[in-house]
C-alpha cells in the first residue's frame, strides 16, 4: 500500500512503533500467535429478517493454535429462496434441497464456535441470525462479537465507505467469490492479516477491545452517538436516510433504553429494521416520566414515524353505549358522541369489527345472547346460535327474563366503562424532576394533552393561546383515566395523587403529582341548534373554539419543547 494512503487513513493514535510492523504476514504463524482463537463467520440467508427468514449457507474460517481451518455447508431453509436472492448469491432452491437443516448441525456448530471471538462484517446481522436459529433448535448461544465494519471505521476514520467491497478495493483483498459464505468469511480473514501489516498487535488489540464493547451498536452510528445520550427522562427520535423519522420512544433513562434497542440480538424484527436503517438519534428531555409519556404520545400522532404502530391517531373511534333505559348496547362513534362527557360508554375501539369482536368475546365468557346484543340477526322469537349450542340462557326465546340478561350485560361491560372528564375545565399536573431542580406543568382537558410549560406564570399564556380540545384521546385516557377519575375538592391546589399508575415504570418511584385547577373556562364539545330560518337538521356535535387556528402561523405548529 502506498505510504500516503496509510498516513491519510490511520489516526495518530494508531501510528506508534511502525518500525516493528512486518511487510509480509505468514497466515499460519499469525493464527498460532493470536492470544485467543477466532472464527470469521459469514452467512447467506433467505432475507433480512432474523425472526422470519432462514440461513441457506454458513462459512467459517477458524484461526488459533491449531493454525487455519475452513468449514462451510449449505442448509435447507425449509422455505423458498426469493428469486432476487438466488440471483445475488447463486444459491438456488435445487442446491439446498436435501441439505441438512440447521437443527441437525446445531450441536456440532456450537462446539466449533464455542469460546472463540466471533468476527463478522456487520456482525449484528450474522450473530442475530445464528442466535435465533440456535434458539429454535433449543440451544442458547453466546459469544464475544467483533464487527469488522466498526473496526474499519475506528482504524480508518477518513475512509468514506467500509463495506466488504470497499475493503476489497482499499486493501487489495483477493475474493474467491462474492455473496457466498466461505468466500466472504475468507475476505474477513484477509482483512485481519492486512491489519497486521499496518499496525502492531498491541494497537490492534486495543482497537478490538474498544469495538467489542459496542458490538451491538449499528455500524452507521458514530461511536460516541449513544454514549453522549442523557441518562435522564425524555423522548428519543431515530432518523434514517434523508432524515426520515423511523421511531419515537420514551424512557426514564434515555441512554439505557436506546442501547437496549441494539443489544437484543434481533429478538424483535422492528429492532432489526431500525438497526439497519438508523443514521442519527435526537433527544428531547423532560423533567420526569409523565412528561415523556405525554410528549411521546403527541409526537407519534403528529409525526407518524415509520416503525411506531401504537399511539398513532386512529381515523375512527368507537365505543359501546348502554344507557339506563336500554337493554341493548349501541355502537357509537366519537364523530357524533363526546366520549369525554357521555355517560354509559364502554371501551374504545378503532374499528366496528374490533368493537363487535370484543362484545362477542364478552358474550361467550358471560353466556350472553348475541341476538339480544344486536350481534346476530334472527327473527323475533327464534333462537340465536348460542342457544342452540347451550351458550345462551334463552332470553331470545323468552325462557329467561330480559331484565336479568340486561343486568348481566352491564356487569360484563363494567370493566370497560369509560370515566367522564371529572373537572369543570382544564387542569395542570405539576411534575418535578427527581432532584427537585426542575418542574413542568402538563395541561390536560377532556382527556386530551394540550401542552406543557416550565412555570406557573406561563400557564395563563398557554391556555390563552392553545386551541380547543379536539376530541377524546384514548392514549391519554389509558395513562391518566383511573388516576383522575374522582374530582378533587376546589382550591388553588386541587390535591395530590400518590397511587402508582400501571402506565408508569416501576424502575423509579414516581414523584407525587399535584393537580392545579385552571381558571380558564373549559373548552368542550356541545350540541348546537340549527338556525330557525333554515330547514331543521339532525342534532350534531360542533366544536367551540376560542379562536380559529391558522396553519400558516408557525407558532400554531410549535411543540411545547421546541426551541423558539
Amino acid at each position: 500500500m502506498p505510504e500516503n494512503v496509510i498516513e491519510d487513513a490511520a489516526p495518530h493514535a494508531w501510528q506508534g512503533a511502525r518500525e516493528v510492523i512486518p511487510e509480509m504476514i505468514d497466515p499460519d504463524a499469525l493464527a498460532r500467535s493470536l492470544p485467543a482463537p477466532m472464527v470469521f463467520v459469514d452467512l447467506e440467508t433467505t432475507g433480512g429478517n432474523a425472526l422470519e427468514d432462514r440461513i441457506t449457507e454458513i462459512g467459517v474460517v477458524e484461526v488459533g493454535p491449531h493454525g487455519v481451518e475452513q468449514w462451510s455447508t449449505l442448509l435447507d431453509p425449509a422455505e423458498p429462496i426469493p428469486p432476487f436472492i438466488q440471483k445475488l448469491t447463486g444459491i438456488t432452491n435445487e442446491m439446498v434441497k436435501g441439505q441438512p437443516s440447521f437443527g441437525a448441525l446445531a450441536q456440532g456448530l456450537a462446539e466449533r464456535l464455542q469460546g472463540k471471538l466471533f468476527v463478522a462484517h456487520n456482525a449484528r446481522f450474522d450473530y442475530g441470525f445464528l442466535k435465533n436459529e440456535f434458539r429454535r433448535a433449543g440451544m442458547a448461544f453466546q459469544a464475544d462479537v467483533l464487527c469488522t465494519v466498526r473496526l474499519s471505521r475506528l482504524l480508518f476514520p477518513s475512509a468514506a465507505r467500509h463495506g466488504l467491497d470497499a475493503l476489497i478495493a482499499r486493501f487489495g483483498l483477493t475474493p474467491q467469490g462474492r455473496h457466498r459464505a466461505l468466500a466472504d468469511a475468507d475476505l474477513l480473514w484477509q482483512f485481519w492479516q492486512k491489519l497486521h501489516t499496518l499496525y502492531t498487535p498491541e494497537l490492534i488489540g486495543q482497537a478490538v477491545q474498544r469495538v467489542t464493547k459496542r458490538s451491538s451498536q449499528p455500524p452507521q452510528l458514530p461511536d460516541e452517538a449513544i454514549d453522549a445520550l442523557p441518562d435522564s427522562p425524555g423522548v428519543y427520535l431515530f432518523y434514517g436516510e434523508g432524515d426520515t423519522l423511523l421511531y419515537v420512544g420514551k424512557s426514564v433513562d434515555v441512554r439505557a433504553r436506546v442501547r437496549s434497542h441494539f443489544s437484543s440480538d434481533h429478538q424483535a424484527a422492528k429492532d432489526l429494521r431500525i438497526s439497519q436503517e438508523i443514521r442519527r438519534v435526537e433527544v428531547r428531555r423532560t423533567v420526569g416520566e409523565l412528561g415523556a409519556l405525554l410528549l411521546e404520545s403527541r409526537l407519534v400522532k403528529q409525526l407518524q414515524p415509520v416503525h411506531n404502530r401504537m399511539l398513532r391517531r386512529a381515523a375512527s373511534l368507537y365505543s359501546w353505549q348502554l344507557s339506563q333505559d336500554s337493554d341493548t348496547p349501541k355502537l357509537v362513534s366519537a364523530r357524533t358522541v363526546d366520549f369525554a362527557g357521555a355517560d354509559s360508554l364502554y371501551g374504545t375501539f378503532t374499528s366496528r369489527n374490533g368493537a363487535e369482536n370484543a362484545l362477542r368475546a364478552l358474550a361467550d365468557e358471560h353466556r350472553l345472547c348475541c341476538a339480544q346484543l344486536g350481534l346476530e340477526k334472527v327473527a323475533k322469537g327464534r333462537p340465536c346460535f348460542g342457544y342452540q349450542v347451550k351458550r345462551c340462557d334463552g332470553v331470545c326465546v323468552g325462557e329467561a327474563p330480559l331484565a336479568a340478561h340486561t343486568s348481566r350485560t352491564r356487569e360484563a361491560l363494567a370493566m370497560l366503562q369509560l370515566e367522564t372528564w371529572p373537572y369543570d375545565g382544564p387542569i395542570a399536573i405539576e411534575e418535578h424532576s427527581d432532584d427537585g431542580d426542575a418542574v413542568d406543568y402538563h395541561v390536560i382537558d377532556r382527556w386530551q394533552y394540550l401542552g406543557s410549560v416550565a412555570s406557573r406564570e406561563a400557564l395563563d399564556t398557554l391556555v390563552d393561546g392553545m386551541p380547543a380540545a379536539t376530541g377524546f384521546d384514548p392514549d391519554i385516557y389509558r395513562l391518566l383515566g383511573r388516576r383522575l377519575a374522582v374530582p378533587v375538592s376546589s382550591g388553588e391546589t386541587a390535591g395530590t395523587i400518590t397511587e402508582p399508575s400501571p402506565a408508569l415504570s416501576a424502575r423509579r418511584s414516581p414523584s407525587p403529582l399535584t393537580i392545579l385547577r385552571l381558571t380558564r373556562a373549559a373548552f368542550r364539545l356541545s350540541h348546537v341548534e340549527p338556525p330557525v330560518d333554515t330547514p331543521p337538521k339532525p342534532r350534531g356535535v360542533a366544536l367551540l373554539r376560542r379562536r380559529h387556528p391558522r396553519p400558516e402561523d408557525p407558532n400554531q405548529l410549535r411543540l411545547p419543547f421546541d426551541p423558539h
